[in-house]
């Protein structure tokens, strides 16, 4: 019985020495994560961990391969993931790895390694541009462009038209889609491609093209284009024949532009331009344009009756094409004057006269202060207060109608206006416009 005991004695002590000699095993060799591209001086943030076969802490070293060294950075649990944020100064590709070591200062092998590439990259090549394929010459047709920037940058795209090179378009995000519009004028088959730049101006390669085959689509018929005067002339009624295949029609004013699918409108403001077109689609006819302009006689030279130079005209009158021009007393000019000076009968007074007073020609024309000095202020003809004969002063602008049938306003008139430049003596200098629509009262310039 006394062996028998020591020897289970023997194998405790045998037992418990091999326990107490235990070895320290290192801690398990580290994961690490992280990018593997960047830009010079842009924090750069990798993860790492490990776990320690006995739970002790553990210390971590980090080779980031550019030759900046760390200390052992100590106190971490086992299992607890790390954070470290890197700058590299310089571009270059740098390895980047990772070891960790115990309490005992036990150390685990390397991590695998990280290969980080640091450059100043430019977009990724955006993939071909979406869009249609088919289109119509003088329609609008929307292109879609989309890529992505490796360091999360924002873009800005460039389309190649096949036709054109259009401009650069303003910065969108990374990854976002980015669209412009485009018109052909011209049949074919384009490749339409797209490039990419960030704020630092590095571009990508053009992408791969997308082809857009274009048919020709005529634009319409220039419309046809009557009008007629509204409410005694201060408006005008433009009226037209459909044009065929017209989505719409444009009527432009002066700079103000109006559009309409009706085939007539109402212009309600003296302007001095009119064009009316037919659109289709983008396309627009070529313009139909309404003569509402006046015709400028800019510099006129009349005399007073008492003049007795015998080159020194006293009438004027309009002639076909709304010019003013100058004319004698003669009987031969009868029909063409509009008006005369007299400063005989009123002496020593200046007065525009009508020559119908003296039954030179059958004409009720007549004239009526505009209540103006600037030329361009008067803009549309007084319909009342009218007289056929009227004095006249240097610096005043005065509304002249032409009043042809002597049976009230109607669109067999005229309007007119002119401006008293200078009265010097016997000579009366005028600026005038006329008016070449009938009975419309608009003297825009």
């Amino acid at each position: 019985m006394r062996s028998i005991t020591v020897s289970a004695v023997v194998c405790c002590l045998v037992l418990a020495l091999f326990v107490g000699c235990k070895t320290n095993q290192p801690p398990a060799k580290p994961v690490i994560n992280g990018p593997t591209q960047g830009t010079p001086v842009k924090s750069l943030a990798f993860t790492f961990s490990t776990t320690d076969p006995e739970g002790d802490d553990v210390a971590y070293l980090v080779s980031w391969g550019d030759g900046r060294s760390e200390d052992w950075d100590e106190g971490y649990l086992s299992g607890d993931e790390v954070r470290r944020v890197h700058k590299f100064v310089d571009s270059g590709v740098y390895i980047v790895k990772v070891k960790a070591r115990d309490e005992a200062e036990i150390e685990s092998e390397w991590s695998n390694s990280i290969t980080v590439s640091i450059a100043f990259w430019p977009p990724n090549q955006p993939q071909p541009p979406t869009g249609p394929v088919t289109c119509t010459t003088g329609v609008a047709a929307r292109f879609a462009a989309k890529t992505t920037h490796p360091m999360g940058d924002s873009v800005r795209f460039q389309f190649d038209w096949g036709d054109t090179i259009g401009d650069w378009g303003g910065l969108v995000a990374s990854n976002s889609v980015y669209s412009e519009e485009h018109i052909f004028d011209t049949a074919g088959t384009y490749n339409v491609l797209v490039r990419a730049k960030d704020a630092r101006n590095s571009t990508s390669a053009w992408s791969d093209p997308l082809a857009v085959t274009i048919i020709f689509v005529a634009a319409p018929a220039k419309p046809v284009v009557a009008w007629e005067p509204l409410e005694k002339g201060a408006k005008l009624r433009l009226t037209w024949v459909k044009v065929a295949d017209a989505g719409f029609y444009e009527i432009k004013t002066d700079d103000s532009v109006h559009t309409t699918t009706d085939t007539s409108f109402d212009v309600t403001n003296p302007a001095a331009t009119i064009e009316v077109r037919a659109v289709k689609g983008s396309r627009k006819s070529d313009a139909a344009v309404v003569p509402v302009g006046m015709v400028e006689t800019p510099n006129i030279a009349i005399y007073g009756m008492s003049d007795s130079v015998s080159s020194h005209y006293p009438a004027f009158g309009f002639d076909t094409t709304g010019t003013a021009v100058a004319y004698s007393l003669a009987s031969s000019n009868y029909l063409k004057m509009d008006y005369y000076a007299d400063d005989v009968t009123h002496s020593p007074k200046m007065f525009l006269v009508n020559p119908g007073k003296n039954g030179w020609n059958t004409k009720r024309n007549a004239l009526v202060d505009a209540g103006t000095t600037v030329y361009a202020d008067a803009k549309l003809a007084d319909t009342t207060g009218y007289v056929i004969e009227r004095e006249i002063e240097a610096g005043n602008v005065y509304y002249l109608w032409l009043d042809r049938g002597d049976v009230g306003w109607s669109a067999d008139d005229n309007y007119a206006k002119a401006k008293v430049l200078q009265i010097s003596g016997t000579q009366i200098m005028l600026q005038i416009g006329y008016q070449r629509v009938g009975g419309l009262r608009w003297l825009s310039k």
